[in-house]
């Protein structure tokens, strides 16, 4: 199994009794979902990807979760971008950095990278569902205030490839995490974190995620060189990328 996903709206509909509208509503309003806080119910078995904060109940099928791409935001000056400027496929990565599946899919996506150094870039942007994962808004916040150091690729790779648990991604942990990553003025950082200056940020990237067509975490979009657009949920394995990827070049 690759991910943890969402149940369809039908299985929503039973086990929450909500309305498709108001589930479809749910999903493009999820960052204001995100930021009330209000808590989200479990399914009783593993699921495939990281539930959104709509709401909905997850599923437990092991089935990569099916989506739509809608009118997501193009990639300008604010987004976080690995790879070729001049590259000719675009991978739009959706991810919460305390997701289990975010973990294994971020390897994933940097091998893909070292396969296509000049045709694909990665562009990296927040999807913290903060019922499931506590930490997981003041981690994104953590690599934004990394950024301003030009230290966002290093303490997004740190805290997703060598830390483990949700607990240590405590705001209070998170200055000595950063400076593994390769942050020098932790002073500058701390302030910054303590200042949740990048709340709006992070917001409009849950937003843009779920108008996206995200229902968990991760979630990607791949962009051909002719604005051609293809979701892929869950922690797809490097041959599936690979493959979704080829078809563009």
């Amino acid at each position: 199994m690759t991910e943890d996903k969402l149940t369809t709206v039908a299985d929503t509909q039973s086990a929450v009794g909500v309305p498709v509208a108001i589930v479809v509503a749910g999903a493009l309003i999820a960052g204001a979902i995100y930021f009330s806080g209000s808590p989200i119910g479990k399914g009783g078995t593993k699921e495939v990807n990281e539930p959104t904060a709509a709401a909905v109940q997850p599923a437990d099928d092991g089935q990569v979760a099916g989506a739509v791409v809608g009118d997501l935001s193009a990639v300008d000056e604010k987004d976080h971008v690995r790879g070729s400027a001049n590259a000719k496929v675009t991978i739009i990565e959706y991810s919460d950095i305390e997701c289990p599946f975010c973990k294994r899919f971020h390897p994933t996506l940097r091998k893909v990278l070292d396969t296509y150094p000049n045709d694909v870039r990665w562009v990296y942007r927040h999807f913290p569902l903060e019922q499931l994962h506590p930490n997981a808004k003041v981690a994104a916040l953590a690599t934004e205030c990394a950024a301003e150091q030009g230290k966002f690729w290093e303490t997004l790779d740190y805290l997703l490839e060598k830390v483990q648990t949700g607990e240590e991604l405590a705001e209070d942990k998170l200055p000595a995490l950063a400076q593994k990553a390769g942050v020098v003025g932790v002073s500058q950082f701390t302030t910054c974190l303590s200042s949740k200056k990048y709340e709006a940020r992070i917001a409009s990237d849950i937003q843009d995620a779920a108008v996206a067509g995200g229902q968990g975490t991760p979630y990607s979009v791949i962009i051909g060189p002719n604005g051609e657009k293809e979701p892929l949920s869950g922690a797809q394995p490097y041959e599936a990328v690979k493959a979704a990827v080829d078809k563009y070049l």
